[in-house]
């Protein structure tokens, strides 16, 4: 009796730790889907708010909960607004995953004229900050640009980049945001290609994965252009570069650093 105790007691035991493990698993896709999500951020289409090598949580519930793969609408929280930053699938390609501000909502009409953001025919708002210079990794080099703070009517304050060596770039519109559709343009505007240059300019509610929180680990591995290796095939190289001593920076300072917060 003592022996049979001790099988039952032991299959018990695993029975018990496979249903933890079980539940575990659940619960973190659970909140991936519905709660927080990481990205990292791939190019510098977001300089000077966010860096290639930043790592940062996505908040998915602050515009409402979406089912994973339709997108339909499953509860709402609110809308998106001028000056979020948020995640979305690429109108073009909605297996990738891009990152920029909005700047446009629905029934918006967007003009850029010579460099310049108009929001429904009127400009908006910037300070001029001086200089900016940042490191583009994928040529090696220095960039140097000139840095300004736009205010839309909304009252965020964001800074963005303008290249006046590159101040054609992109299309200039207009561009009317059909209902349920937004308009994104990245801070690094003569770096990014966004809103002005895809197939399908505008990007639907449904599209839209969350809203950018904060900071969480921030690095240089690898510097220059990587291939898209996956989840898995990233963490693999990453570990390979930490392995062998080839971490370029850890930004210390950045961790815990809010998105929509102004950079030093």
């Amino acid at each position: 009796m003592a022996k049979t105790s001790k099988k039952s007691d032991s299959r018990r035991k695993r029975r018990d730790t496979v249903r933890a493990f079980v539940l575990a698993i659940l619960l973190a896709l659970g909140i991936r889907t519905f709660v927080i999500e990481p990205f990292k951020i791939p190019s510098g289409s977001m300089i000077p708010t966010l860096l290639v090598g930043d790592h940062i949580f996505v908040n998915k519930f602050t515009y409402g909960i979406r089912m994973p793969v339709t997108g339909t609408l499953f509860t709402s929280m609110g809308e998106p607004q001028r000056g979020d930053v948020m995640v979305f699938r690429y109108p073009d390609d909605p297996s990738q995953d891009f990152i920029k501000r909005c700047v446009g909502l629905p029934g918006d009409t967007i003009e850029m004229r010579e460099g310049r953001l108009y929001v429904n025919g009127k400009l908006v708002d910037r300070t001029d900050r001086g200089e900016f210079t940042y490191i583009d990794y994928e040529r090696g080099a220095d960039v140097q640009v000139h840095r300004y703070d736009e205010t839309p009517e909304s009252g965020v304050v964001y800074s963005t980049l303008y290249n006046a060596r590159r101040a054609q770039m992109g299309r200039r519109g207009p561009w009317e945001v059909p209902t349920e559709h937004y308009f994104m343009l990245g801070d690094n505007r003569n770096s990014s290609r966004d809103s002005r240059f895809w197939r399908q300019p505008f990007v639907r509610a449904d599209q839209i994965k969350g809203r950018a929180m904060f900071v969480y680990w921030s690095w240089v591995v690898a510097a220059g252009r990587q291939k898209e290796r996956g989840l898995i095939g990233d963490l693999l190289f990453t570990l390979y570069r930490v392995v062998t001593l080839q971490i370029e920076d850890v930004r210390w300072g950045r961790m815990g650093r809010p998105v929509h917060s102004l950079p030093d």
